[in-house]
């Protein structure tokens, strides 16, 4: 083959290449011109609507194509554009990378927030030459990419600006990785047995999953294996009718003490109430506030469906289901709970409702309404949505939806800290801190209010009936991440990590605490950033170290618990050149000086030379506007009065001062007083030929 027809065949190549990126973008664009768009994002006075209902097509564009009128948002989208492309030089971006960057700030592609997003790529691959490759390989120009991201501006923004409640997510799901390793080792306990369905649970498996106020969501194990909630619908039962009838109504049906008895005992409390909605007797009180208050005019049946909607709204539209041979299980065992609810209803516990006057309620549809809710099946995945609506208080993280009023969620997650962990409550409370509610199943939810919340699954259980990795998982948790409800109670300070500030932050608020303390004399405040590990070099933007403050401000004791202790840089320079014994040198800290010296000579550093004046063969070292004096008039000198007129300086053993200020005059007065007393004895042991040296 010739050279010539390589380069026709080279030629040929990128031709056909260049008419496919021709025909690709022709269809792309004819994708997003037929792709349905909701409201913009831009400005709001450029919205408008034709009469069929779709967006015109220039709605809010401007000249470049981008859809994005505000001058910050663009320039997000430019940068965005940029971030996602496969090289620096690429003229196009690419899809895969935008939502490999989401996944990783923890917006999952089925996030409700992505909808758009994830609709109108689809549509681009159906219709396009992309179909081959999925939605992770679409090449896309700025105003293709731009059109793309409109709907979901919002959520991406926030994204890409670390505006989300744990910033640094990749290092926090690490640590919840470790932590989840850790409990995999722990292979005591037990499923529950009291049911068939829950006797066959596999105590191997193991998952966590989490997700914040913001909607960042991980998971890690056997995440996607389904299970009956059993115990932790309790609250959520407890939380609707709360939300919807009213504390009031509610405290006069269900108490709010720990009962210190096993969950299904048959006790009430002084009141002649159960003693909490997550015992038993609260939970199947719980069912006949829905069933007999909460929207009368419902039917069973719908009632079901009512609830049922309830935790599919708390779950963001996860996956909530029902799994009906637990339900048939939970009523063939249920002597027990029979019991309770006939104690009850012969103490006159239950509600009057329209077709129950006098108590005469129906204890067969309580008791099945309640094993329904416990039979619902969820996964770890799902549950976990639900426990972040709790934390984000009633809010759903994924779809923004409120769902439980403030109050309602208030009220849940105080019981739940008080009473979610059966008999181990109180020492869970303890240990752990935080709001917390388990199930037989082997499901644990634990609340970190307005920052996350976790739903973790292994179905071996302890003695006391909660998850025993469950439990470890939350115990491990607390020693890494300041989450106990009182970690930084009064005015201690944590030293675990804060998920909510990125590390810099977190270091600057650290180095923060470290200077004020040393310009403030702390030393038990210096002496708890050392025990915790910080670096007591750390200088601040101008590189001034603790030293550097504790020198300046005479705080002997900071000083030596510095150099002594946390054994620094006893040498170390700021930005303008200046060591700590300089600065102890410039106000007059001699005592300082003389420990910075002393440790200086045991580290075997040569003490600087302060006084740059001390070898010249001069009488003084005091100069005043360039002239030097030893306390004799200046008269003689009128070339120098007159430069001192329009240069006003004084220098004292090196040390420049521009302005006469009051520190810069008493520093002269002493200094004069010293030398004259120093000239007077060197007079009387007649020997008038040595120098005259200032001690500053």
């Amino acid at each position: 083959m010739t050279e010539v027809t390589r380069k026709k065949d080279k030629l040929g190549l990128n031709s056909w290449q260049h008419m496919v990126d021709v025909a690709q973008d022709v269809m792309i664009n004819n994708a997003l011109n037929s792709t349905p768009r909701g409201s913009p994002r831009g400005s709001p006075r450029n919205i408008r609507k034709l009469d069929n209902g779709h967006w015109t097509p220039d709605q809010g564009r401007s000249r470049s194509g981008s859809f994005v009128d505000d001058p910050e948002l663009k320039i997000l989208e430019e940068e965005l554009f940029n971030q996602c492309k496969v090289a620096e030089h690429d003229l196009k971006a690419n899809s895969g990378i935008l939502l490999r960057e989401l996944e990783q700030m923890g917006i999952l592609r089925d996030d409700p927030r992505l909808a758009p997003l994830i609709t109108t790529l689809k549509t681009i691959r159906q219709k396009t030459l992309s179909s081959l490759y999925g939605i992770d390989n679409i090449k896309l120009d700025f105003n293709q990419f731009s059109k793309v991201i409109k709907q979901s501006t919002v959520i991406i923004s926030k994204a890409f600006k670390g505006q989300f409640v744990v910033p640094e997510f990749t290092a926090f799901t690490q640590d919840i990785v470790d932590v989840y390793e850790k409990c995999l080792s722990n292979t005591s306990g037990k499923p529950a047995d009291y049911i068939p369905q829950l006797a066959r649970g596999d105590p191997t498996k193991w998952g966590v999953s989490l997700c914040t106020i913001d909607g960042q969501r991980f998971s890690v194990g056997d995440v996607n294996d389904n299970f009956s909630i059993q115990s932790t619908s309790k609250p959520f039962t407890y939380a609707l009718s709360l939300d919807q009838l009213g504390a009031d109504v509610v405290q006069n049906y269900i108490g709010r003490e720990p009962s210190g008895r096993n969950f299904n005992e048959i006790v009430l409390d002084y009141n002649g109430q159960p003693h909490n909605p997550m015992v038993n007797s609260g939970a199947i009180m719980s069912a006949s506030l829905l069933l007999y208050m909460v929207k009368p005019e419902m039917s069973v049946s719908e009632k079901f469906e009512y609830v049922h909607d309830f935790f599919t709204r708390m779950a963001g539209g996860q996956h909530v289901g029902f799994q009906n041979s637990v339900f048939l299980s939970e009523r063939d065992t249920a002597d027990r709970n029979h019991a309770l609810a006939y104690f009850m209803r012969e103490s006159n516990c239950f509600p009057n409702g329209p077709n129950n006057k006098g108590g005469g309620v129906d204890i067969k549809n309580i008791l099945d309404f309640y094993f329904q809710t416990c039979s619902m099946e969820m996964n770890a995945a799902s549950m976990s949505v639900m426990a972040g609506t709790l934390a984000n208080g009633g809010i759903c993280p994924i779809t923004g939806e409120r769902v439980l009023a403030h109050e309602a969620v208030k009220n849940v997650l105080s019981l739940m800290y008080s009473c979610g962990m059966y008999n181990y409550s109180g020492q869970f409370a303890f240990q752990v801190g935080l709001p917390a509610k388990s199930g037989v199943s082997g499901i644990v939810l634990v609340i970190v209010p307005n920052v996350v919340g976790f739903a973790v699954w292994s179905p071996a259980l302890d003695v006391i009936g909660n998850s025993v990795r469950g439990v470890m998982f939350a115990e491990e948790l607390v020693k890494i991440y300041n989450f106990h409800t009182f970690e930084s109670v009064g005015d201690n300070i944590s030293e675990k990590k804060n998920p909510k500030v990125q590390n810099y932050e977190e270091k600057s608020l650290k180095l923060v605490q470290v200077l004020f303390a040393a310009c403030n004399g702390d030393k038990l405040a210096l002496e708890r950033a050392y025990l915790s590990g910080l670096d007591m070099n750390m200088g601040d933007y101008d590189n001034r170290t603790a030293l550097h403050l504790s020198c300046a401000e005479n705080h002997l004791a900071c000083v030596k618990f510095l150099i002594e202790t946390c054994k620094v840089d006893v040498d170390v320079q700021d930005r303008w050149g200046n060591t700590p014994l300089q600065e102890a040198q410039r106000f007059n800290r001699t005592r300082v000086v003389a420990i910075l010296k002393r440790e200086m000579t045991k580290r075997g550093i040569r003490a600087p030379v302060i006084s740059e004046e001390d070898s010249e063969p001069v009488k003084n070292i005091v100069k005043i506007n360039g002239v030097m004096t030893n306390g004799e008039p200046t008269d003689r000198n009128p070339k120098a009065i007159s430069r001192s007129m329009t240069e006003p300086s004084i220098l004292i053993n090196g040390t420049k001062y521009d302005e006469t200020s009051e520190m810069a005059a008493m520093t002269i007065q002493g200094a004069f007083k010293r030398m004259r007393q120093k000239k007077t004895e060197s007079e009387s042991e007649g020997d008038a030929t040595k120098p005259d040296v200032i001690n500053m």
